[in-house]
């Protein structure tokens, strides 16, 4: 929108070469995490996916972990590879001139549409164990393989509306041209979709910051915390339950075992939880700020953009290394992964004679 083009400083003293190096470093930052986010997220989520649809039968979760997986392939394959990969391995005016005008508008609504898919993926997983260790009716209903699946294509509907705006107002991207040679600007804010409708640039600019914040951020924490006391609770009393000694022997041992189960569960819902917003609450609150309080100096929009070349990195560390949660948290996937390796070993080596 325009307010973007307050992110532009013209700078006539030496602050612009420190400017010009802080911002090369960053340039080369970019390709290094994406090129190898992406090799190891992609790899990493399949086998996650293939380990998972085995397990869809079994229990509700492991659908939304399947979908989870697949989110996270789409949204390290088109989020990163669109914004911090191709902007910094070819030729700007080529990227503005042939990719920008067929992809802006969708580019920039599917990556807000995955992200809200991603997240609230996460709070029904929460949902869905926090009800699965209760005695209610609402469990039966929910967590089921049929409800899962159901729950998130709603999820994906809602993800799809709350987006939608971008769809229908924003068209053709609009580059900020500076004449000056030492005209300093913030890394992807040289290029915008532009909106006719000047309503919704009032909405993009003021409200639209604030309305991502709740629904992306906000609102998701809020249910998943009080999700997870709540399943920190239940398995507390599960485990209680284990040292009656009204039960017999046989039951002993099958709660023990379930128990161990939904610790395991327990451990990747935590991580999951606690690094939605370790890794994205810095970096969105951190745009917040910039957005309404833009860098005066070059020097300073030039620290700004290394510093966001680390941290957008830091925004995909869940969805890159969720594979090494689920392997490091959960002793049941660990087993299954293992197997998995041993059959491909083998059908290697069988395929060869």
């Amino acid at each position: 929108m325009r307010n973007f083009e307050r992110n532009l400083f013209f700078s006539h003293n030496d602050s612009f070469d420190e400017y010009q190096k802080l911002t090369n470093i960053a340039h080369w930052i970019y390709p290094i995490w994406s090129i190898t986010f992406i090799i190891i997220g992609t790899l990493s989520n399949f086998v996650s996916i293939i380990i998972f649809f085995r397990w869809t039968d079994r229990c509700s979760i492991y659908v939304y972990f399947t979908y989870l997986c697949l989110v996270n392939i789409l949204i390290i394959n088109v989020d990163i590879t669109y914004h911090y990969l191709l902007p910094y391995i070819t030729d700007g005016r080529m990227f503005l001139q042939y990719v920008l005008p067929l992809t802006c508008k969708i580019l920039v609504f599917f990556t807000f549409f995955l992200r809200y898919i991603f997240i609230w993926l996460i709070v029904m997983i929460n949902i869905d164990r926090c009800l699965y260790l209760t005695t209610t009716t609402l469990k039966l209903l929910i967590c089921r393989r049929r409800s899962a699946n159901i729950i998130s294509l709603v999820i994906v509907i809602f993800s799809f509306l709350v987006n939608a705006h971008f769809l229908i107002f924003l068209k053709d991207p609009i580059r900020i041209e500076s004449s000056s040679r030492k005209a300093c600007m913030l890394d992807g804010f040289y290029y915008y979709c532009e909106s006719r409708n000047r309503h919704f640039e009032n909405f993009y600019k003021n409200i639209w910051p604030i309305y991502n914040v709740i629904i992306f951020a906000l609102v998701p924490v809020f249910i998943i915390f009080i999700c997870f006391l709540l399943i920190v609770r239940n398995i507390y009393l599960s485990k209680r339950r284990i040292f009656d000694f009204d039960e017999r022997r046989d039951s002993i041992i099958s709660a023990s075992r379930q128990n161990d189960r939904l610790r395991s569960i327990g451990k990747i819902l935590i991580c999951l939880d606690l690094l939605f917003p370790v890794t994205i609450f810095p970096v969105l609150f951190f745009q917040i700020y910039i957005n309404y309080y833009p860098p005066k100096t070059c020097l300073n929009i030039g620290i700004i953009n290394l510093i966001l070349s680390i941290g957008y990195s830091m925004s995909f560390i869940k969805n890159v290394f969720a594979f090494l949660i689920f392997y490091f948290t959960g002793g049941r996937f660990r087993r299954a992964c293992s197997s998995f390796i041993c059959c491909t070993n083998k059908f290697a080596v069988g395929s060869t004679h």
